[in-house]
C-alpha cells in the first residue's frame, strides 16, 4: 500500500508541476534593455557578436541597419518537444504552445544612444491560423494539409486565398531576457 500511495503522491507533483510551469508568463510591460557601456569603438565587434547570438538561438538575421542601430531577424518556426537542440523557446509555456500549433517569433535587437549606450530585445510571437479542410474519407486524410481538398465552406485552396494568416500572440519576455543575457555577456568584459 505505501508504493501505491507514494506513486500517487508523484504523479500528483508531477501534474502539478506541470501545470504550473505551463501557465502563460506575463507579458513584458516595458522595453527589455540593458546598459552596455560609453565605447563606441567596440561597437562594430558587438554587432558581430550580437549576429553571432541571434544565429545560435535560431534567428536568421534578415536586416541589418548600422546607422540607425536595427537589426530583425527573419520569423522562425518556433521549436517543438522533440526538437531539443534548438534554443528559440525559454519557457514552458512556450514550448506546449509551440508543440500544439504552428508559431513562429521574430526577433529585433536595437543599439539606442541616450547618455550610454543601451541594448534592446524584442521577440514577438505569431501562430499560424488557416481554415479547417474538409476530410470525409480515410484517403483524404493524406492530403489534409495541402491545397487539395476544400475548406469546411467548401472554398477551394488551389486559387491562393487559402485563408491562412498570422496571428500576433504578444512578445515573449522569457525569450526577450534570455537573448538579452546572452548579448550583455558578450558585450560585457568578465570581471
Amino acid at each position: 500500500m505505501d508504493d501505491a500511495k507514494r506513486w500517487s503522491q508523484h504523479i500528483v507533483m508531477i501534474l502539478i508541476l506541470t501545470i504550473v510551469g505551463c501557465q502563460k508568463p506575463a507579458a513584458p510591460e516595458g522595453t527589455t534593455a540593458g546598459l552596455i557601456g560609453n565605447d563606441d569603438d567596440n561597437l562594430g565587434e558587438l554587432w558581430n557578436q550580437t549576429l553571432s547570438v541571434l544565429r545560435k538561438f535560431d534567428f536568421e538575421p534578415d536586416r541589418q541597419d548600422r546607422v540607425r542601430g536595427i537589426i530583425t531577424a527573419m520569423p522562425a518556426t518556433s521549436m517543438q518537444w522533440h526538437e531539443p537542440w534548438r534554443q528559440d523557446v525559454a519557457d514552458g509555456y512556450g514550448l506546449l504552445h509551440s508543440s500544439m500549433h504552428t508559431t513562429q517569433r521574430k526577433a529585433e535587437v536595437r543599439f539606442v544612444r541616450n547618455d550610454r549606450w543601451s541594448v534592446e530585445v524584442q521577440i514577438d510571437v505569431y501562430r499560424l491560423s488557416r481554415p479547417e479542410t474538409q476530410i470525409t474519407s480515410a484517403s483524404s486524410t493524406l492530403h489534409g494539409f495541402s491545397e487539395h481538398l476544400p475548406t469546411l465552406e467548401g472554398q477551394s485552396s488551389r486559387s491562393g486565398k487559402s485563408g491562412a494568416h498570422w496571428v500576433y500572440l504578444g512578445r515573449d519576455g522569457a525569450m526577450e531576457q534570455r537573448l538579452l543575457r546572452r548579448i550583455l555577456a558578450r558585450a560585457l568584459p568578465p570581471a
